[in-house]
């Protein structure tokens, strides 16, 4: 005799949990993507994007316990076997284990953010994501590049757009001949002159030290951070037309060498 009671009763078994695992896949994708876009607004893009994953994991972990709880699996043994090959995996896998841990320090710190210019140890670009295992980024020359989360942490890193304005110092030099005071009223007129340059913090011309070949200063000016490429270029030029047209000379390396009593130049 055919038991139909049974046959419907692991029937209705295998459709709960089938549902189970669709609506709790479903729903760990969207309280995922919902609670990493809440921890943007409030906290930034580098935790929300840390926040979204581990939300995601948590749920679909809990959708697999509850998965199996429906075919009545006593998973304490699955979990004691689990905990043991986390041990067994957490040995083999300290690096990774090390990333994570770096992971949430860099959360905690926020030296930069997704979208941010920033520069590691000589290598700059645009942050592209900040995972629990590393960081990537898109170099200026529009290269890819992921750097583990250890190393980022332990490396010096230079945030090049946290601030809307920059410095910008040129170094210029001018021959021992030349008129100090002359020089130092045209390079104040070709800044005066360039509107990007920022009238507060007020630029500011110095003179460093005697040079090798000349009188050596330093150019400061302040400036949006968006025109510093821009504005470096529009200076270098403009120091350069007027000392020509006032006939300055730019100093260039130059050694005197003597052959015992006789001096040659070159």
């Amino acid at each position: 005799m055919i038991d139909f009671y049974g046959i419907y009763a692991q029937y209705t078994t295998i459709v709960k949990a089938l549902l189970i695992l669709v609506i709790g896949l479903i729903a760990s994708k969207i309280i995922s993507n919902v609670s990493g876009k809440l921890t943007t607004s409030k906290l930034g893009s580098h935790i929300g994007s840390v926040t979204k994953n581990i939300v995601f994991y948590v749920l679909v972990l809990a959708t697999v316990i509850a998965f199996l709880g429906v075919f009545e699996i006593d998973i304490t043994g699955i979990l004691a076997a689990a905990g043991i090959l986390g041990i067994v995996i957490g040995f083999a896998a300290q690096t990774s284990v090390s990333n994570i841990i770096s992971g949430f320090f860099l959360i905690a710190d926020k030296p930069f953010e997704i979208g941010e210019a920033i520069e590691i140890d000589g290598q700059a670009g645009y942050v592209l994501d900040i995972s629990l295992l590393s960081t990537r980024i898109r170099t200026f020359d529009n290269r890819y590049l992921r750097i583990p989360n250890s190393t980022v942490a332990n490396a010096r890193i230079v945030n090049l757009s946290r601030y809307e304005i920059r410095r910008l110092d040129i170094p210029v030099g001018i021959a021992y001949k030349e008129n100090i005071q002359k020089a130092l009223e045209i390079l104040n007129s070709v800044i005066r002159s360039n509107e990007t340059v920022l009238i507060e913090p007020e630029p500011l011309v110095i003179i460093t030290r005697f040079g090798e070949s000349g009188i050596d200063f330093e150019i400061r000016v302040w400036i949006q951070r968006s025109a510093l490429f821009t504005v470096r270029t529009e200076l270098i030029e403009g120091i350069k037309n007027a000392f020509d047209e006032a006939g300055i000379e730019i100093p260039f390396p130059h050694r005197t060498v003597y052959f015992g009593g006789e001096k040659a130049k070159s």
